[in-house]
């Protein structure tokens, strides 16, 4: 199939209205315009075959679009930034039609790293198989993807106390939660918080600070309850009075 002069022209005249929105400094304008100018219309065709074809060319500090930039130029060529997204992994009915979500967002936006960063190949792991299990620390090669106190104390100030939470339990020390998590990530997809008890003796750090607290003779209610030990409770005898140990 070919394209005639005046699509292409609609087409390139579409790119660089979009290109001037997100690059008032009219570089990457300048830049496509070079590109499809050695293009004749064949090759201007078969350009747009392949996966991703048009790159927003970035500059730091000078071409930098803002959030509200971005969202101006999707508005312009009509692409919405949520959307409901298709879950067949979930349900899918007798017609073959599968469960929606909620409207989320669909659109890549870019969050920039903060100016004290410094990125390296090796400055990022994702794993969380190398901890000790003594602190709940990890450690080695994977003590990279450990939450930092100041990580902790900027939650706190945004008040995101339910993000905190998920952070330093499911995805921190508290083993038992987090199996249940991945239980149920296996088996539906998903999970919620709401779904999977975090109890306060479920965290390797608690029942360390709590033992160091003991042995100093000192009580916390870190782990546990009403003077009693996790370990003492569980072992209770409905049928008898009072505790007992095996």
């Amino acid at each position: 199939m070919a394209i005639t002069k005046d699509k292409r022209l609609k087409v390139e005249k579409k790119i660089y209205d979009v290109m001037n929105i997100m690059d008032p400094t009219g570089q990457n304008t300048e830049y496509y315009k070079k590109k499809f100018a050695k293009m004749n219309d064949k090759q201007f065709y078969d350009f747009f075959k392949q996966d991703f074809p048009l790159k927003f060319q970035y500059k730091p500090f000078e071409i930098d679009p803002t959030m509200d930039t971005i969202m101006k130029a999707l508005q312009s060529i009509n692409v919405p930034i949520n959307e409901e997204v298709n879950m067949p992994f979930l349900y899918t009915n007798s017609d073959g039609v599968p469960v929606k979500s909620q409207k989320v967002c669909v659109v890549y936006l870019p969050l920039k790293r903060m100016k004290q960063m410094v990125v390296k190949k090796s400055a990022f792991s994702t794993d969380i198989s190398k901890r000790d299990y003594k602190t709940g620390n990890l450690i080695d090669t994977d003590k990279n993807s450990q939450l930092s106190d100041r990580e902790v104390e900027s939650l706190a100030v945004m008040n995101l106390e339910n993000t905190m939470d998920e952070l330093i339990t499911v995805r921190g020390d508290a083993m038992n939660a987090k199996n249940e998590f991945y239980n149920e990530i296996n088996a539906k997809g998903q999970v919620s918080m709401s779904e999977v008890e975090v109890t306060n003796s479920d965290s390797i750090a608690r029942n360390l600070i709590s033992a160091y607290l003991l042995s100093a003779h000192i009580q916390s209610n870190l782990v546990n309850t009403d003077y009693f030990l996790p370990r003492t409770l569980k072992k209770q005898n409905a049928e008898q009075k009072g505790l007992h140990r095996e």
